[in-house]
């Protein structure tokens, strides 16, 4: 008899043959035999987790340390008192125990002084050497690049601006360091050439002049706008200094480098209370 024409009894008969083959019945040979475990690694094992690590840098130790190495404190030296950082006031006490005679002391002040020294002439060195590369280096590609007429790259600082004092082992910026000083220095640049043509202006007008109260008007202004260059060029340094055109050297005109005593001076003559 075909299966097709098998009645429901005969199929339940069937149910308990070993020899049927379907869902949930693999064949013999893919069976699992008696006694014997379908995974005999048993159930994997899950990874122990492993406790955060601390990270140092959000520990409060090396700030501590620092918050206490630099806390002011009160010694008294003879009949003063005198406010010191921790650290220094120890120093201090380490070097009056040194001077009067304890070995320990002078040794351990000898070995400080050396390793600080030793720290910063490393620091000096590595700072020049990284100055003069990247000044030889830009200067080189800013040459490069004004020959074949190329834009120049916003550098700050600027290599023109850096002065490398090879005797004394230092480096002057005379320029903005960062866009913050970059903006506040064009902005001073902009304002001093503002008044050089206030200047030259005011200058004209006073000695094309010929009304006396007006030709004084236009002196007053000459000088305050002479007063204002004077006080925002000095500021500057190195290539962004410029001379003044149409100077006065009349009394009552401030004078290159030496404006802000002609400015405190010009502000006490109009307020002599304050």
């Amino acid at each position: 008899m075909s299966r097709d024409n098998e009645t429901p009894q005969a199929s339940e008969r069937g149910a308990g043959r070993s020899d049927l083959v379907g869902y949930g019945r693999p064949p013999a040979e893919h069976r699992f035999k008696k006694g014997q475990s379908g995974n005999p690694k048993g159930r994997p094992k899950r990874p122990k987790r492993r406790p955060a690590q601390l990270d140092p840098s959000t520990q409060p130790t090396e700030r501590l340390i620092l918050q206490e190495a630099y806390r002011t404190v009160i010694i008294r030296e003879g009949e003063t008192t005198v406010e010191l950082p921790a650290i220094q006031a120890a120093m201090r006490a380490l070097a009056i125990a040194a001077m009067k005679g304890s070995r320990l002391s002078q040794k351990a002040l000898t070995e400080i002084v050396r390793a600080a020294e030793l720290r910063e002439r490393t620091e000096t060195l590595e700072a020049m050497e990284a100055a003069i590369d990247y000044k030889r280096t830009w200067t080189a590609e800013l040459d490069r690049r004004r020959s074949l007429g190329q834009p120049e790259p916003h550098l700050l600082p600027h290599p023109d601006d850096m002065e490398i004092d090879l005797r004394n082992g230092g480096v002057i910026v005379l320029g903005p360091m960062n866009n913050e000083e970059k903006e506040a220095h064009d902005k001073r640049v902009a304002r001093r050439d503002d008044a050089q043509v206030e200047v030259s202006e005011y200058a004209q007008l006073y000695r094309s002049a010929r009304d006396p109260k007006k030709k004084q008007n236009w002196l007053e202004a000459w000088y305050q706008e002479q007063m204002i260059y004077d006080l925002l060029n000095n500021g500057l340094k190195g290539r962004y200094k410029a001379t003044l055109v149409d100077r006065s050297l009349r009394d009552g005109a401030s004078r290159e480098g030496k404006a802000v005593e002609h400015y405190k001076a010009w502000r006490k003559a109009r307020n002599p209370i304050g």
